[in-house]
Parts: structure tokens; C-alpha cells; sequence
């Protein structure tokens, strides 16, 4: 599946579950904030990209990733990431401006950095892992 298949799927999940237009949904766009997104939409928005891709998604995607990355040191402290969280959601996320992950960011205050673009990237890593026989 391309780049573009898997970014019209991604968006055909947010029209329906945010009820935005198609031409709203940019790749740079913020789903909590920019497409007016809130924690129960993206829950919503979980669960159609797994109906759509046939995929298994964890809302806390990323951080699981980034916990398998830094095994047993701590993700956060008291409900801020560390410096190495923070650098591997950089790594694992290039389409956030390394601004909005800095030192200080809240895990509260984390999905309102997801972008169109991290969806994409998410289903594409996840589709790639399926047909690696992950």
C-alpha cells in the first residue's frame, strides 16, 4: 500500500469521525486543535484505522514504542517525559516540530501533538511490521 493510499485512508477515518470536509485534512494537521479533535475522537478515530487497515492500534502507540526503546529507564517522571523519551518520540515522530517535543512536555499534554502525518506514519510502521510477520 502507498504513502497515498494509506494518507486517504487515514483521512476518510477522520471525516467520519470528526465530521470535518476532506479538503481540511492535511498531513500537517494537528487532529486536537487544527481538525477540533478531542480524547473520545481519538479513540473513535483509533478504532475506525483498525477496522479500515485490519491493524491492532494502542491509543499509547508511541509511548509503547518508546518504553521498548529505553527498556528500563523511565519514560516519565511525575507526568513529564524524559530527555530520552523526548528524543525518541523525535526519532519516531519527524513530522512534530522538535519545539512542541521539549523538555517540560506533560504526558497530558502529548496527543495534542499527534499530526495527519503521525496516523500515516503510524498505520504505514504497523502495515510494514503485518507483512514482515512481526
Amino acid at each position: 500500500m502507498t504513502r497515498e493510499e494509506i494518507f486517504a485512508g487515514v483521512r476518510d477515518c477522520l471525516v467520519s469521525a470528526l465530521d470535518v470536509e476532506p479538503g481540511e485534512v492535511r498531513e500537517e494537521s494537528r487532529i486536537i486543535g487544527d481538525l477540533g479533535a478531542d480524547s473520545l475522537d481519538l479513540l473513535d478515530l483509533t478504532f475506525q484505522l483498525e477496522q479500515k487497515f485490519k491493524l491492532s492500534i494502542s491509543p499509547r502507540q508511541m509511548e509503547r514504542r518508546a518504553r521498548e526503546a529505553l527498556g528500563n529507564a523511565p519514560l516519565e517522571v511525575d507526568g513529564v517525559y524524559t530527555p530520552a523519551a523526548l528524543a525518541e518520540f523525535r526519532k519516531n515522530m519527524p513530522e512534530v516540530p522538535p519545539e512542541e517535543l521539549a523538555e517540560g512536555l506533560a504526558a497530558a499534554d502529548f496527543p495534542r501533538r499527534l499530526r495527519v502525518a503521525t496516523m500515516v506514519n503510524l498505520v504505514r510502521r504497523l502495515l510494514e511490521e503485518k507483512h514482515a510477520g512481526k
